[in-house]
């Protein structure tokens, strides 16, 4: 049976991702990704991405990270050209799991994406539509 609510969540504000260091972590994401850092303090950055903020949340040494579990959600970036990201992206070092894939189909264009780390072990996409 449904249950009525007039609770709505409609706009996501933080996606947080948990990093060993915060201070090691801030260079991949700022210098190779090229995200720009809002705000930063011992143990939380917040980097800008749009409408939605990613903050960077320090773990305290030996803390075990809580999101690595099996069936994590993976965060999608969307990019102009994915063939082009992953290709920058691996001149700078960035480790990726995949190559590119298609994952949707949308009339003349497809969806590709190919996911990558972070320096934590941090699972990400980026994605793009391609002309066929």
């Amino acid at each position: 049976m449904a249950v009525k609510t007039d609770i709505k969540l409609s706009t996501m504000s933080y996606v947080i991702v948990y990093v060993q260091d915060t201070k090691k972590s801030v260079p991949f994401y700022r210098d190779i990704l090229g995200m720009s850092v809002k705000s930063e303090e011992d143990g939380w950055v917040e980097l800008e991405t749009g409408s939605t903020t990613l903050a960077l949340h320090g773990m305290k040494p030996g803390e075990k990270h809580p999101g690595k579990i099996e069936g994590q959600p993976i965060i999608v970036f969307s990019v102009d050209n994915v063939h082009e990201a992953r290709a920058e992206l691996l001149k700078k070092g960035v480790n990726f799991k995949n190559e590119c894939e298609v994952v949707c189909e949308a009339g003349d264009h497809v969806g590709m994406s190919t996911n990558f780390y972070d320096t934590d072990g941090n699972l990400y996409s980026i994605f793009s539509m391609v002309k066929k």
